[in-house]
């Protein structure tokens, strides 16, 4: 029995470490980060990643920083300051957001932009719009910061939960195509007034027949 709950303990921090991992944020052109280096201040300060991905680090120099996680940076700049501070300490953390919102549009309740603070599943996005307008939507769209479209099938979406895929980051879009829907006011109009031109066509007939 024991045994049993030390796998179970095991695989419960093992999904939630890759889950933490899927969740993190990537860093990009814009962002505001903090690096850290303990007991040398020297080494620590803020730095404004620049259009091209790089900051410019004392002493080391130009580092590429864009695409990579906080945790991915501290293991390199470890890596690097290792010929200048035995054993280094790094903690890198971000201050500022470039883009710290999410766009919602097509057919939602409140379509716009949304604040966020880190990552969210496609489902807390349509909770934060107000849902869906219709029931009939299929097909769910994720517009990512750098062009890229995901599919979503809806009924999939509910069956699956949360996934990697269906998560939204800063700058990205989340798109819900309208359904067809049809103009029942438009054709009542239309057959009506097709009924009136089918009736003054039989009036004039029967007159002329007269």
């Amino acid at each position: 029995m024991n045994k049993f709950f030390q796998v179970l303990s095991v695989l419960f921090i093992t999904s939630f470490g890759i889950q933490a991992e899927v969740q993190e944020y990537v860093l990009q052109a814009g962002d505001v980060i903090s690096i850290q280096v303990v007991e040398h201040p020297e080494f620590s300060g803020r730095h404004k990643i620049r259009p091209d991905g790089r900051i410019n680090y004392p002493v080391v120099g130009e580092i590429d920083v864009a695409s990579l996680t906080c945790a991915q940076l501290v293991k390199i700049m470890q890596g690097k300051l290792a010929s200048y501070v035995n054993n280094p300490v790094v903690s890198v953390s971000i201050e500022a957001y470039y883009a710290n919102k999410i766009f919602v549009i097509g057919d939602v309740t409140r379509s716009g932009e949304y604040q966020i603070y880190e990552p969210v599943d496609v489902i807390k996005a349509l909770a934060m719009c107000g849902g869906l307008r219709s029931r009939k939507v299929k097909i769910i769209k994720i517009i990512r910061a750098d062009g890229t479209v995901v599919d979503i099938a809806t009924k999939e979406l509910w069956a699956a939960g949360t996934k990697e895929q269906y998560t939204l980051y800063p700058g990205d879009t989340l798109y819900v195509p309208e359904s067809l829907k049809v103009p029942w006011s438009l054709l009542s109009t239309i057959l009506t007034m097709v009924s009136i031109g089918l009736q003054i066509v039989l009036n004039i007939n029967t007159l002329a027949n007269r």
